[in-house]
């Protein structure tokens, strides 16, 4: 059986990026879980933020967490179970990075060198997380309680960022940006992510699945370049990451969730059409024409 599968960022794709607001998506989305097409959210956000949000927006199955250091599936959806994976809350987890004390360590022998160009999600007080991110209290806290990566708020120019990076890369970090926040894991990403929880939907659900992924930032590219079909969605923040090479890619011509509910709707379509002549398109999926607009 071959089934549409959506692996979506949050903030700025499927959420607006101020708002956070599913604004004209909200109808989509509801369109999209009746149909039983599963919605899975692959974010920097935490499990904790995650979990709640799913809860708000009746979406019933898998997420991963922390720039994909980490997936999250409720243990009745119907995958098996990881030997030595953990279980909470109905859930199990297959964590792909170390852990966010690992990361830390390392990260604590390049304080000298890099003082006063970062600051720790961690080590910020609620208050200053608020003034960043536009959360409440409660928010922020959640926002805060990262198990494998660590969110660094970037202080200094974009050629200290570059220098900074390679420093972590060294150390055997990978480092991902995301729209408010530099991400530091130790293993993971969303494109590894998504591939492992996408071969197993495969194996144990749907054979012939067929995986959508849409993105508004560099660290949705991996994410991206990993799927069948690829949305870039605008962002009024920065410019759209640049999949290379994808062979169905879309670029959204309006922005953040309005952009998302529109393309996404348009890709299922042509997911319809290609099940219904029991075959892919071969041609490639171009809408580049809106990225001039």
């Amino acid at each position: 059986m071959s089934c549409p599968v959506i692996y979506t960022d949050l903030d700025g794709t499927l959420l607006d990026h101020d708002t956070y607001g599913l604004d004209r998506a909200g109808p989509v989305l509801q369109a999209i879980l009746a149909r039983g097409i599963p919605v899975i959210p692959v974010t920097s956000k935490t499990q904790a933020e995650v979990q709640l949000l799913c809860q708000d927006l009746e979406i019933n199955g898998p997420f991963v967490v922390e720039n994909g250091a980490a997936i999250w599936v409720p243990q009745t959806w119907g995958l098996s179970r990881p030997t030595g994976s953990a279980t909470a809350a109905g859930y199990w987890c297959h964590v792909l990075g170390k852990s966010r004390g690992y990361i830390r360590g390392l990260l604590a022998g390049l304080a000298g060198e890099w003082s006063g160009r970062f600051h720790a999600l961690s080590d910020m007080s609620v208050r200053q997380v608020c003034a960043v991110t536009g959360l409440d209290e409660f928010s922020a806290r959640r926002a805060q309680a990262r198990h494998y990566s660590e969110a660094l708020l970037w202080l200094g120019s974009a050629t200290d960022r570059i220098g900074f990076v390679q420093a972590t890369a060294e150390l055997g970090l990978q480092v991902v940006e995301g729209g408010r926040f530099l991400h530091v894991l130790a293993g993971g990403g969303k494109g590894t992510a998504m591939r492992w929880l996408h071969q197993k939907i495969c194996r144990d659900l749907y054979a012939d699945a067929i995986s959508i992924a849409a993105g508004d930032a560099n660290n949705d590219l991996e994410l991206l370049e990993a799927a069948d079909h690829a949305l870039v969605v605008r962002s009024p923040v920065h410019e759209p990451p640049k999949p290379h090479n994808h062979p169905k890619l879309y670029i959204s011509r309006l922005e953040g969730p309005a952009g998302w509910a529109e393309e996404i709707q348009h890709i299922i379509k042509v997911i319809d059409q290609e099940r219904g002549h029991g075959r892919f398109l071969s041609e490639r999926q171009h809408h580049y024409a809106a990225q001039s607009g």
